[in-house]
């Protein structure tokens, strides 16, 4: 609501600061262009007298009769030209005017600005170039300033035209767009409402949306998915989280509601398993602390450069005799020297909990393979048994929180194995994918890193 009675006031200043933006650029657009354009007529004009006094002097350069014909040129002139913006004086040595009808005192050699009397009322401005004769005398040519003149006296009311019209056209066009841009992002306010009151189902319509605001619109809708997708995981944690709780609750309730009721000889055995249901409870809790520690950094680590061949080989020992009394077995193929940057806890942890994984969930006598590849730019460890496997469509869903396989039962494991291995492959900005291994499921670990020289 604020933000609706904030839109008109919020508008308005932004049209006004851009219309008077759009207005300043204008006046120094004007004041620029008038500049050169009356520098380019100044050019024009004296490139012009210097055309003239060439026309009628450089011809005559040593001649003695110089001042005698320049005078009969410029009383021939007078007579053909009535009218004319420029003008020719000749004057001798002592400054007498001997020929020209221009009234002026003579001026100095080169470029000068004169004055003379216009129709013998009013005064007027010229240009003049003065070139001094072999014999003394004064040749001017005068070329006449009114037109630039009145360039300069309509410049200021030609640049506040300007300006006003901008500044009109500036504030119009700006209120114009700000109302369109208004309407267009009413439907996003409209979206980012319902999304407060609670419904994450909402998303903003892009049908009559382009440009800019289509693609912002879909990035706001992406934004919107992942957080729905984000509120749906954390639902569906706390469900399974509950659910993986209540189990071991239930039966510690049981057991000590046995206790109140059996003889003091059944105690020892009954606490016994009372002890095992809260060590299974703590585990549960152990292991959520480890993944959120892991997910947002906090997890006390110390990075290092580790090499992952020697790793390997001694969880693979530490693991193969749990393997073995399953009936099943655990090979070491090809282990290649790879080196990556990290922490050697948080990696044991990773092994261990595909390693376990594989021996949670897969049936008696299943055997197990593991390797390590270097692959590009990182290392890829490969776990792979050859159990039952899991369909393609859980494989992503069981590398969540508590979720496992549907065909697997849920008093086997805490659920997090997976989690938290996939926790630690990103914490190593890495990856931890499923595959199927026909049969069994196979498990890839991309960890970035670079090959080390094989040993011999």
């Amino acid at each position: 609501m604020n933000s609706i009675m904030r839109g008109p006031a919020t508008l308005g200043r932004l049209a006004i600061q851009v219309g008077l933006a759009f207005a300043l650029a204008m006046i120094v657009t004007g004041i620029v262009g008038f500049s050169l354009a009356d520098n380019s007529v100044s050019n024009r004009i004296d490139e012009s007298l210097r055309y003239h006094t060439r026309k009628y002097v450089s011809n005559l350069r040593g001649n003695p009769a110089q001042e005698a014909i320049l005078k009969a040129k410029i009383l021939e002139w007078s007579q053909r030209k009535v009218f004319s913006e420029r003008t020719y004086v000749l004057f001798d040595r002592n400054g007498r005017r001997l020929a020209g009808r221009l009234d002026i005192v003579p001026p100095p050699s080169g470029f000068s600005e004169v004055q003379y009397t216009a129709g013998g009322h009013h005064k007027e401005a010229g240009r003049a170039l003065a070139t001094r004769l072999d014999a003394g005398g004064l040749f001017v040519v005068v070329q006449h300033l009114e037109a630039v003149r009145g360039l300069h006296a309509i410049l200021p009311m030609v640049v506040v035209a300007i300006s006003l019209v901008a500044l009109v056209l500036g504030v119009s066009a700006t209120l114009l767009v700000a109302k369109l841009t208004a309407r267009r992002l009413s439907e996003t306010q409209d979206t980012a409402a319902a999304i407060a009151a609670g419904d994450l189902s909402r998303r903003i319509p892009m049908e009559r949306l382009d440009g800019m605001f289509a693609v912002q619109a879909q990035s706001l809708n992406q934004m919107l998915d992942h957080m729905a997708e984000l509120v749906r995981a954390q639902q569906l944690f706390s469900s399974n989280l509950a659910h993986d709780l209540r189990t071991p609750l239930m039966r510690l309730r049981s057991l000590l509601e046995k206790a109140s009721r059996d003889d003091q000889s059944a105690f020892p055995s009954l606490l016994d398993r009372a002890e095992r249901e809260c060590g299974s409870i703590i585990n549960i809790f152990d292991a959520l602390l480890r993944l959120a520690e892991i997910e947002t950094g906090q997890h006390p680590t110390v990075m290092g450069r580790i090499a992952l061949r020697p790793l390997i080989r001694d969880i693979a020992d530490t693991m193969e005799p749990v393997i073995t009394d399953r009936g099943g077995s655990l090979r070491v193929e090809s282990l290649e020297e790879v080196a990556i940057d990290g922490d050697p806890d948080l990696l044991n942890q990773l092994l261990v909990n595909l390693l376990e994984n594989a021996v949670t969930h897969t049936p008696t006598g299943t055997n197990v393979t593991i390797s390590l590849e270097s692959v590009g730019d990182g290392a890829t460890i490969t776990v792979r048994d050859d159990g039952p496997g899991l369909p393609e469509d859980e494989f992503a869903r069981v590398t969540q929180p508590f979720e496992r396989g549907l065909a697997v039962s849920p008093s086997k494991g805490s659920g997090l194995g997976l989690a938290i291995a996939s926790a630690i492959a990103r914490f190593h900005k890495g990856s931890l994918d499923l595959a199927d291994a026909m049969p069994g499921l196979e498990v890839r670990v991309r960890i970035p890193g670079e090959a080390l020289p094989q040993a011999i």
